[in-house]
C-alpha cells in the first residue's frame, strides 16, 4: 500500500509542484484549477500505463493485485480533482489572447469532462458497499473503460492548445507532454499489443465439483513451465460471453506446460464460466503475475484457506518435497465436507513431505473458524510464524483483529486483494 499511495502522491505533487514554478505569478484560483488539471492528466497516464501490467511495477507494488488496488484508488482520486479543475475554472480574462486553437481546446474539454465523470461513475459504482456486482455487467463495464483512453486523448489536445500563463518551453509544458506520450502509447499498447500477449490453450477437462469449477487446460505450442505457486493467470474463453479476460489464481501447474484453475461461481462471469465452458474450448492465458510466495517467508508458516481461497495453496503443497525445511500447518475451512477441493493432493503432499500438516475445519460441525479457534490448531507458538491468507476478507479482517486482542500476532502477514465476480 505504501508503494500505491507514492504512485497517487507523485501524480499530484510532481505535476502541482511544476505548476507553481512555471504558472507562480498567476493569480491563486487560476494556479489551483492548474494544479488540479495537470494532476488529473498527471494520474490518467500513470493509470493508463499501470493497465499496461508492466511486470516490474507489478513486483515493486507487491502483486498484480495490489497494482489493481493501486489503478482503482488513483482512479477514483481523478474525481474531486476534474470537478474542481471544472468548477473553480481558471481565471485569464484580460491577462492572454486567446486563440481559435484555444477556444477549440475548451469545446473539447467540456465533451471530455462530461465522458470522464461519467466513466468515473460507472466505475465506482461497482465498488459501492452493497451495491449489487451486476448492476453494470462486465462487459459494458470494460467497454467503458476503454473510453478512458479515448477521453485521454481528447484531454492531451487539450492541454496542448487551450490558454494557459505559461509558454511551451515550461516545466510543466514538457512534463505534460511526456505524460501525454506515456498515456497515449500505453493506450494504444493495451489496445492493439497486449492481445497478442496471451498463450493459446485448449481445454482439456472440465470438473464440476460443488464448490468451484476445476478447468484443466493444455498448450496450443508453448506452455507455463516456470511459473511460481500461488501465482495469477488473466484467462479468457473464445466464447460468447466468456471473451473478456479476469484474473484468477492457478490451482495446478503441470511439468508438461500445462495450467489448472478451480473458479468459484460468485457472480455474472464466474457463474458463466460454470455453465458455459466445455472440453475443447479455446482459452487464452496470460501467466506469471503476482507475488503471494511462501517461498519468500520464514521458517515457520500457518497457511489459512477459506473456500475457493485453497487454489494458491494446492499449488504451495504441490512444490512441497521430503526435503523441506520449514514447519507449516496448512488449516483449510469449509462449510461442508464435500466442499473441499484438492484434499486428496493436500494429503499427498502432508504424507510425503516433513514439517507440512493438514487440518480441514468443517464449519457446519467444528463450528465458524476464529483467531481461538487457530491459535488452538497450530502446534507451535503462532507469534513466531509467518501468516498467509486466501479467503473472504472479513474472515481475514475477523481472524486479525482476533489475533491481535490475544497478543498473537503473526511475524507477518500475507493475503491478496482479488475478489473477481
Amino acid at each position: 500500500m505504501a508503494m500505491s499511495t507514492l504512485i497517487l502522491l507523485s501524480g499530484v505533487l510532481v505535476p502541482s509542484l511544476l505548476v507553481v514554478i512555471s504558472a507562480g505569478s498567476a493569480n491563486l484560483q487560476s494556479v489551483l484549477a492548474l494544479c488540479a488539471g495537470a494532476s488529473t492528466f498527471s494520474l490518467m497516464a500513470i493509470n493508463l500505463f499501470l493497465a499496461t501490467r508492466p511486470r516490474l511495477v507489478e513486483h515493486a507494488l507487491g502483486g498484480l493485485d495490489r497494482l489493481y488496488v493501486a489503478h482503482k484508488w488513483i482512479g477514483i482520486s481523478l474525481l474531486p480533482l476534474v470537478l474542481f479543475h471544472k468548477f473553480v475554472g481558471m481565471d485569464l480574462k484580460g491577462e492572454i489572447v486567446a486563440s481559435g486553437l484555444a477556444k477549440t481546446a475548451v469545446d473539447i474539454a467540456k465533451i471530455a469532462f462530461m465522458a470522464l465523470v461519467a466513466l468515473i461513475l460507472v466505475s465506482a459504482i461497482k465498488r459501492v458497499p452493497k451495491m449489487r456486482r451486476d448492476l453494470i455487467p462486465y462487459h459494458i463495464w470494460r467497454i467503458g473503460h476503454r473510453g478512458m483512453g479515448v477521453v485521454f486523448i481528447a484531454l492531451a489536445l487539450h492541454q496542448l492548445f487551450v490558454k494557459v500563463p505559461f509558454d511551451a518551453n515550461a516545466s510543466i509544458s514538457q512534463y505534460l507532454n511526456l505524460m501525454a506520450g506515456v498515456g497515449i502509447l500505453s493506450f494504444l499498447y493495451t489496445q492493439f499489443l497486449a492481445p497478442f500477449r496471451p498463450r493459446r490453450f485448449i481445454v482439456s477437462n472440465v470438473e464440476t465439483h460443488p464448490a468451484a469449477t476445476i478447468i484443466d487446460a493444455t498448450p496450443k505450442g508453448r506452455g507455463f513451465t516456470k511459473l511460481q505457486p500461488g501465482g495469477f493467470g488473466i484467462i479468457s474463453f473464445a466464447k460468447k460471453g466468456l471473451r473478456e479476460p479476469h484474473p484468477f489464481t492457478t490451482s495446478r501447474i503441470g511439468e508438461d506446460g500445462s495450467i489448472q484453475f478451480s473458479i468459484r461461481a460468485l457472480g455474472d462471469y464466474t457463474a458463466r464460466v460454470r455453465n458455459g465452458v466445455s472440453v475443447g474450448d479455446r482459452m487464452s492465458i496470460e501467466a506469471g503475475y503476482g507475488r503471494f510466495d511462501y517461498r519468500r517467508g520464514e521458517d515457520t508458516q500457518v497457511w489459512l484457506a477459506g473456500g475457493i481461497g485453497i487454489t494458491p495453496f494446492l499449488t504451495f503443497a504441490d512444490s512441497l518435497n521430503q526435503d523441506n525445511k520449514r514447519k507449516i500447518i496448512l488449516v483449510y475451512c469449509v462449510g461442508k465436507t464435500e466442499e473441499a477441493v484438492g484434499v486428496d493432493r493436500l494429503r499427498a503432499a502432508a504424507a510425503r513431505s516433513n514439517g507440512f500438516d493438514l487440518h480441514l475445519h468443517v464449519s457446519k460441525t467444528d463450528g465458524r473458524m476464529d483467531a481461538q479457534k487457530l491459535v488452538d490448531i497450530v502446534p507451535f507458538e503462532f507469534a513466531e510464524a509467518g501468516f498467509w491468507f486466501c479467503g473472504p476478507a472479513t474472515m481475514r479482517d475477523a481472524i486479525l483483529k482476533g489475533l491481535k486482542s490475544m497478543a498473537k500476532m503473526p511475524k507477518s502477514v500475507h493475503f491478496e486483494e482479488f475478489e473477481f465476480r
